[in-house]
């Protein structure tokens, strides 16, 4: 094997580890800051051109010897390096980012709070008037410091200049094999086939919040009115802050996934300053040591966070520790989206929240219509962002990307948004298309439990064990491959709006 790819491979797992314990350590609150840069430095192979064009060497042989594993190994190895690649040249901007933020000061009123803090407070505000005030504060915050946030849009296309690229979608099709022309057709076909379900129960949201609120084009909804409706405060009694993480535990207890997977997942619920306010999964080992980081709120939205990320943690801590460490550390996101997203589907089940949360027959029919149109009303704003972000890392983030972000997302959710956000709600590497295809492979694999263990699969520690053993499989799947096996049928991201709009219209 060449030089550079066996370096590759013998510091990984170190690399990674360092890597996530940084992210850890800042979003804990532990840290202000995100010191990548100097870890990269301490890693250069890991984010070297050399190495990637090593890596297509490695793989044009093992597919001529016809050695699958091989292949697979070296497909995502080359993927990393070339994220690595971009992410080292975005780790001076990426600082940046964490330093403006964990020192910002946005005037509210008469006070004064950090643009985290702004973000924090935003959909939870019950009064309009001072949701409009947060909004524009954060949105003008953002506006008038793009330039680091362009800065870390920017390293995209020096990746493409560095490996050679024709541009930038180009470059994350060959290295994940997503074909981004076609799934941004998906997205499209599946804004039209959701529009008037979503547009129908917009309104009725957004009644329910202000009697006099209604959407554009008519009305003057605008995205943080959309963002407080999706919280649903009125559901709130249903959903305290103390109930929803025992009821959690106790499921998972119950069906045969301990919450802390004998010690491999560390929960650090401490509550503290700086500590990002939704939960996440920094992955420091696998399995063996996987950190799930909780605020512990109350509310609909809160639960079926704490759902996803700990779909997040129980799948990392079931790979099997003997598999290759590309295959353990490193695969397709749109699997473990996928996972994450299955765990997150369950407040679409009635008998789960009647079990666990002991609501009433109507507060679960409700609450089941309410995390449907939350599903749909996100993966609605994903499917315009995968059309802008294709723009923005083709052209650059210049002034025209936020009049794009806007039109976009006014025609996919119909309320008006802050341009200054055009550049901060964007995930690095077209991330968004991870979050499409696990959405259209969380429909799949959850016909599959229903199919094969009833509709209350998530009682059958039976199915559990089944969840286990894909997990078990960590990288060596792709979200294709995966739907194909479980459901005979390819990822259809129409067919997952379809499913939510089937149950608003129940």
């Amino acid at each position: 094997m060449d030089r550079p790819l066996h370096s590759v491979r013998t510091r990984l797992d170190d690399f990674l580890a360092e890597l996530a314990t940084l992210h850890y350590r800042h979003g804990a609150g532990l840290s202000p800051g995100l010191p990548v840069s100097s870890l990269y430095a301490s890693f250069p192979e890991l984010s070297s051109p050399d190495t990637f064009a090593a890596a297509n060497e490695a793989l044009a042989k093992a597919r001529t010897k016809d050695e699958p594993l091989a292949v697979r190994r070296i497909q995502l190895l080359r993927e990393l390096v070339a994220t690595q690649v971009e992410e080292a040249l975005a780790a001076r901007p990426a600082e940046a980012v964490a330093t403006l933020e964990a020192q910002s000061q946005l005037p509210v009123d008469d006070q004064t709070l950090s643009l985290a803090e702004v973000l924090e407070q935003l959909p939870r505000e019950a009064s309009r008037g001072r949701r409009t005030l947060l909004e524009r504060a954060a949105g003008n915050f953002l506006w008038e410091r793009r330039g680091p946030y362009g800065d870390r849009r920017e390293a995209a296309l020096h990746t493409v200049e560095r490996l050679g690229a024709k541009d930038y979608p180009s470059l994350r099709q060959d290295v994940t094999g997503i074909d981004y022309a076609k799934l941004a057709e998906a997205a499209a076909e599946t804004l039209r086939r959701t529009e008037d379900a979503y547009r129908d129960v917009l309104a009725y949201v957004l009644k329910k919040v202000d009697p006099f609120l209604r959407p554009l084009p008519g009305g003057e909804a605008r995205r943080h009115d959309l963002q407080h409706a999706l919280q649903a405060p009125w559901m709130d009694t249903f959903f305290r802050r103390e109930d929803a993480f025992p009821a959690v535990v106790r499921w998972l207890d119950e069906w045969g996934l301990t919450p802390n997977a004998e010690g491999r997942i560390r929960i650090d619920d401490e509550a503290r300053p700086g500590k990002a306010s939704r939960p996440f999964v920094a992955t420091v080992r696998v399995p063996g040591e996987v950190r799930l980081v909780v605020q512990r709120r109350g509310g609909m939205d809160a639960l079926a966070a704490l759902f996803h990320e700990m779909g997040h943690a129980q799948h990392r801590a079931h790979v099997s520790e003997n598999l290759p460490v590309e295959l353990r550390r490193l695969g397709d996101a749109s699997v473990t989206e996928g996972y994450a997203a299955v765990f997150e589907r369950l407040l679409l089940s009635p008998g789960w929240l009647k079990r666990y949360l002991d609501l009433p027959s109507t507060a679960a029919r409700d609450t089941v219509r309410l995390a449907a149109f939350h599903a749909l009303a996100v993966l609605r704003r994903h499917c315009a962002k995968l059309s802008y972000e294709l723009s923005l890392f083709t052209r650059g983030p210049s002034k025209e990307r936020a009049d794009e972000y806007v039109d976009g997302q006014r025609q996919a959710l119909f309320v008006e948004s802050h341009p200054g956000f055009f550049l901060q709600d964007v995930d690095p590497q077209l991330y968004v298309a991870h979050y499409l295809r696990a959405w259209a492979l969380e429909a799949r694999l959850t016909a599959r439990l229903m199919e094969r263990f009833n509709e209350d699969y998530w009682r059958n520690p039976a199915a559990a064990a089944w969840l286990k053993g894909l997990f078990a499989r960590g990288g060596s799947d792709d979200a294709e491959g995966l739907a194909t096996e479980v459901s005979g049928t390819p990822l259809a991201v129409p067919e997952a709006g379809e499913r939510l709009v089937a149950i608003l219209n129940r």
